[in-house]
């Protein structure tokens, strides 16, 4: 008799360690793929502050280009504005006696050939605007965009409490 019970003993503890084992190592797989999801989680969180990053230095890049060019519009403006008033009095001298005709010819080239620098200047500046706003948004748009991930790896980032029954015996019964 001494004997059996010894070894209903044995059986018992065995049991009652494997019972021990398996809920422990089932507690440590949930804890871990917790832990592997907020990982997963947080490794989305870096990406897309990096991307943003990447989208606040766009924007600023542009944003000077952008802004120094539309004060180059406003500028040339003026600059053409200038001109139209010089050039539309018709001629040097309305309250005196006109200068020489080659003096009025000089002045009048000069004021027309400044118009058209100006003019000039005026499209490059609204051109190298606009293109730079276009830049911004093709980049935008095209290759800074957000790591939005794929079914394929949030299945990967995700563990059933079901797949724990799909181990080996030996990583279920595993001692700490």
């Amino acid at each position: 008799m001494y004997a059996g019970t010894a070894v209903a003993a044995a059986v018992g503890g065995t049991g009652a360690s494997g019972m021990w084992l398996f809920s422990y190592n089932k507690e440590n797989f949930g804890n871990d793929s917790g832990m592997r999801f907020g990982r997963f989680m947080m490794a989305r969180g870096n990406a897309n502050a990096q991307v943003a990053q990447y989208r606040e230095d766009i924007a600023g890049i542009t944003g000077v280009t952008v802004t120094k060019m539309d004060t180059w519009t406003s500028v040339t403006t003026l600059f053409l504005a200038v001109g139209a008033a010089l050039s539309c009095a018709g001629r040097i001298g309305m309250h005196g006696c006109a200068p020489p005709g080659w003096y009025c010819c000089l002045f009048s080239g000069s004021i027309f050939m400044s118009i058209m620098f100006n003019g000039t200047a005026l499209w490059f500046a609204m051109h190298a605007s606009l293109r730079a706003q276009c830049a911004a948004t093709s980049l935008l748009t095209r290759q800074v965009r957000l790591p939005i991930p794929s079914m394929g790896q949030l299945d990967q980032a995700r563990v059933f409490a079901s797949s724990f029954e799909k181990q080996e015996a030996r990583d279920m019964f595993r001692v700490p």
